[in-house]
């Protein structure tokens, strides 16, 4: 029997890693179709697209009609028929009478659930090797709306271990990360060592915007003398020395306030990405 191979294709750019060229797998999609995406056997869209912002949904239907002809099988949880000849049904009741609706946070959940229900039917396990499910250009790591996302994909993840069913991510994307389950996070090294690099970080960047809003207020009153020497300059005083000091000066305090605003920028990502690794590990 031929080993089962799926593969879902996110919007992100390891995509690119995806075996396009690979007969032997199925290619599954999702959103927008990026360029690398040379083939798909079937593409998946789960909203109801009436619910969305008219402008929005006009120009996506547009864009899918303008390749879901390419694909054997356009998924919907609504179909719209005059998308495209090969609109099909999600078959929403068979999952969720298997699978329930709880861990259904992200069309990735309901791709995943798919392919996990045609691979190894309700009631039996997969032949060791047989299946595999491989994900590409899905990372869900930044920002608060991937935390919910990120636990119902993982779960499937787990669901697939369990009926033997193979996953593959690539170690460079998020999905890579395992989290480390309650209350066992309280004492694991990375986590600890995360929060003591966060705690760091975050004083580093209230002293850089300290340091910021001294410079500023250094500025506005450099600026304000400069003012001052100016209508002094009108009325005859002669202050021509002290204005090239000050506007040594000033330019000083720009350069110094511009780099503070890059230092600052550079530690909020270092920070961002600190809290995104923790929010991952952490249950």
């Amino acid at each position: 029997m031929a080993k089962r191979r799926i593969a879902l294709i996110g919007t992100s750019g390891s995509g690119v890693h995806a075996p396009f060229a690979e007969e032997d797998w199925q290619i599954w999609g999702v959103s927008a179709r990026a360029a690398h995406v040379t083939r798909a056997d079937r593409w998946f869209e789960m909203h109801r697209l009436d619910g969305e912002e008219q402008q929005w949904a006009a120009t996506w239907r547009a864009t899918l009609k303008g390749f879901a002809h390419n694909i054997p099988e356009l998924v919907m949880l609504y179909p719209e028929p005059d998308l495209a000849p090969n609109v099909t049904q999600y078959p929403y009741q068979r999952i969720v009478d298997r699978f329930g609706t709880f861990f259904m946070t992200s069309s990735f959940a309901w791709m995943m659930a798919l392919a996990l229900d045609e691979m190894v039917p309700e009631g039996t396990v997969a032949t060791p090797g047989a299946c595999e499910i491989a994900i590409f250009g899905v990372e869900m790591e930044y920002g608060t709306e991937y935390r919910q996302q990120r636990s119902g994909f993982r779960h499937f993840i787990d669901v697939a271990r369990v009926l033997g069913v193979g996953v593959t991510r690539l170690a460079s994307g998020g999905l890579a990360y395992e989290p480390v389950p309650y209350p066992l996070w309280q004492d694991d090294p990375l986590l600890c060592k995360l929060a003591v690099r966060q705690k760091a970080t975050r004083g580093d960047m209230t002293t850089l915007e300290n340091s910021l809003r001294v410079t500023r207020t250094m500025i506005a009153q450099n600026k304000a003398m400069l003012g001052l020497i100016e209508q002094s300059l009108q009325s005859g005083f002669d202050a021509e020395q002290r204005m090239k000091e000050l506007h040594r000066e000033l330019d000083g305090l720009m350069d110094t306030s511009a780099r503070l605003s890059q230092d600052i920028v550079r530690a909020e990502a270092k920070w961002e990405e600190q809290q995104w690794v923790s929010d991952y590990l952490a249950p």
